[in-house]
């Protein structure tokens, strides 16, 4: 066996034990871990999201999910991409809007989001969706994570 294939195999198996996937008693996914970012990847570094709900801004956000990101993702179930109906629950304003604008540099970067790759094997594209529109979605996510507390 050549130096390169050891290599590419020991890199391998250390995305794998990273990511839990030998775990046996594994109930979470990397999709369900709580809100835990401490370094924020992205342009994105500070959203004010204000303690009540926006209802325009969850309107115009249900427009861009609907036309951009339901082909891949539901509210409460698996599909091409992981369910996001509590992410606004469950990650930072920043990671989600970063996520939406900057997918490649969370992908590089963001621990989580390399797991989530391994776990659903496709990387989410750029939708060339506007800083504006990315924060209509993150409105509408957070209230369809507030209805399903």
């Amino acid at each position: 066996m050549t130096l390169h294939r050891i290599l590419a195999m020991l890199a391998t198996v250390a995305v794998l034990t990273s990511c839990g996937a030998n775990s046996e008693t594994k109930t979470d996914t990397a999709a369900d871990m709580p809100k835990a970012e401490k370094k924020v990847y992205g342009k994105i570094t500070k959203v004010d999201v204000g303690p009540t709900i926006d209802e325009s801004m969850v309107k115009s956000g249900h427009e861009v999910f609907e036309t951009k990101c339901s082909a891949c993702h539901k509210m409460d179930e698996r599909y091409v991409g992981p369910a996001l109906g509590t992410v606004a629950t469950r990650r930072t304003p920043e990671y989600v809007m970063n996520m939406i604008l900057d997918t490649e540099t969370m992908i590089q970067n963001d621990d989580t989001v390399k797991c989530l790759l391994q776990e659903y094997l496709v990387q989410m594209p750029n939708q060339s969706v506007d800083e504006k529109d990315a924060r209509n979605v993150l409105e509408y996510l957070r209230k369809e994570g507030a209805e399903r507390q």
